[in-house]
């Protein structure tokens, strides 16, 4: 019932290489044609669920897929129609299944009866199952590609799906095919990518932080656990459409956002286990800065550019982030190394958790967001004394404070940590202000160099600052006086 697989994307130069690896080990050829159902308004899809039906070699199969609450693992409901000459879609095979006939009610309501087909995948794949220590995994290599009308995409990928056996042997097992073929990670299923073909689009919508819910039954290890699967979920879809080399400015910001939330659960609740590895701080690190250079610039450009035009500024290009730099930021996301950090992430995940006392679970939140909430008033008391880099750091402790109190806002009344994080906000939004300033004021001081009509913005920048900045210590002041709620 629940489908355990990753799936990665195979660079071209490794490709026929790889091919022929199953060649060698005598791989079964199975030829699958598969129809993908949906409603012209996208019911299903919305719900990031999938209804198809799969000729694979002569016996139809009907899948119904649908997400779950771990990143490994997607819902799955498989039903054999048996040699049919072309099958319709067969719904009645839900109603006796309780999890299933919920999932598409939920999803469609009285829209079933506009399901069609949406598009299709033509794919060879060469399928290959090995024992690895007490566990069975299917590696399979696809080759195809997907349709709708008279479009297509191609499909070259492989997967690793886990048959029987611990994901914890799945992860060790993929470790070196990641390193020897330089795979990487692609959380896009084909019926996503089938979907944005379907709608005519190449980039998907950016994917944002979505609510935790805890228990506040469960172990300080348990819930720290949930908190690093749930950055995940919020870093892998945008950091698989980066790596994919079709994407938009929201989807580099969404992935430094995933970044610091990770940075931040890693850094404030690590004691809650001993098997963080100190290393996945500092990568995160270099991996954030990486990303850096293009988020700056895409902010300058969607908004301090038009505010210096509003107050009667000249126009001025910012010099454009390089083709090297963009392929880097590509790059940097289909890299051995941050492929290698994901899956060490998703082991940790996936380890089973220890059995340590429940009782002090809100106590240890509350001695957590205390300490962060005494370092910000303290900050505000001496914010205009303060250096840049104190300033710096002050932003992101108000950062790290709201991001941990969302990690941890269902184990408290909604109403107070909605007054708590709405005093916060202010704070938070003229320090962000503020910081775009301070990386505006560098970029424009080396373009007067060459430019002189940008002494405009290097002054407009220090009068603004000066504004900023006694704005952010207001902010401050205010939170400071702040009830907490823990």
């Amino acid at each position: 019932m629940l489908e355990v697989e990753l799936k990665f994307q195979i660079p071209a130069s490794d490709q026929e290489k790889l091919y022929q690896l199953f060649l060698n080990k005598n791989a079964r050829l199975i030829s699958l044609y598969a129809k993908y159902y949906d409603t012209p308004e996208r019911h299903l899809a919305e719900k990031n669920i999938s209804l198809r039906q799969r000729l694979e070699d002569d016996h139809w199969i009907q899948t119904l897929k649908a997400p779950s609450d771990h990143s490994l693992q997607r819902f799955e409901l498989e039903t054999d129609l048996g040699k049919l000459e072309n099958p319709s879609l067969d719904l009645e095979i839900y109603q006796s299944h309780a999890k299933a006939k919920q999932l598409l009610q939920k999803a469609l309501g009285k829209q079933a009866k506009n399901l069609t087909v949406q598009y299709e995948t033509v794919v060879q794949r060469l399928v290959h199952v090995i024992h690895f220590n007490r566990s069975k995994i299917e590696v399979s290599l696809d080759r195809g590609e997907i349709r709708h009308n008279d479009q297509s995409v191609s499909i070259y990928e492989i997967e690793f799906e886990l048959k029987q056996g611990s994901i914890q042997d799945l992860i060790k097992f993929i470790h070196p095919w990641v390193q020897r073929y330089h795979l990487w990670l692609d959380v896009r299923s084909k019926a996503q990518r089938g979907d944005l073909l379907a709608q005519d689009l190449t980039i998907p919508p950016a994917q944002f932080a979505s609510p935790l819910k805890l228990n506040q039954q469960d172990s300080t290890d348990h819930v720290f656990k949930q908190i690093i699967n749930n950055t995940l979920q919020h870093l892998l879809p945008n950091a698989s459409t980066i790596a994919s080399g079709q994407y938009d400015s929201e989807h580099v910001h969404q992935t430094r956002v995933a970044i610091r939330r990770l940075r931040s659960a890693l850094r404030v609740f690590d004691d809650w286990s001993d098997e963080v590895n100190p290393q996945w701080q500092e990568q995160l690190t270099s991996l954030f800065r990486q990303l850096g250079a293009t988020r700056d610039c895409d902010a300058l450009n969607e908004g301090l550019l038009p505010q210096l035009q509003q107050a009667g500024g000249p126009y001025i290009e910012l010099p454009n982030i390089t083709k090297e730099n963009q392929i880097a930021v590509d790059e940097s996301l289909r890299s051995s190394d941050f492929v290698e950090l994901i899956l060490d992430l998703l082991q940790f995940f996936h380890r089973p958790s220890k059995k340590q006392k429940k009782s002090g679970l809100k106590k240890d939140i509350a001695k957590k967001l205390q300490k962060l909430h005494h370092q910000i008033c303290k900050d505000a008391d001496q914010f205009l004394q303060m250096d840049i880099p104190s300033r710096h750091r002050t932003r992101k402790r108000v950062k790290r404070l709201r991001y941990c109190v969302e990690f941890v806002a269902s184990l408290y009344p909604n109403k107070d940590v909605k007054r708590y994080l709405k005093d916060l906000k202010p704070a938070q939004e003229s320090l962000g202000q503020y910081n775009d300033l301070m990386v505006a004021e560098v970029m424009f001081q080396n373009i007067v160099k060459r430019k002189q009509k940008a002494w405009f913005a290097v002054g407009w920048i220090a009068n603004e600052k000066k504004y900023i900045l006694q704005q952010a210590k207001q902010h401050l002041d205010d939170y400071s006086k702040t009830d907490t709620f823990w």
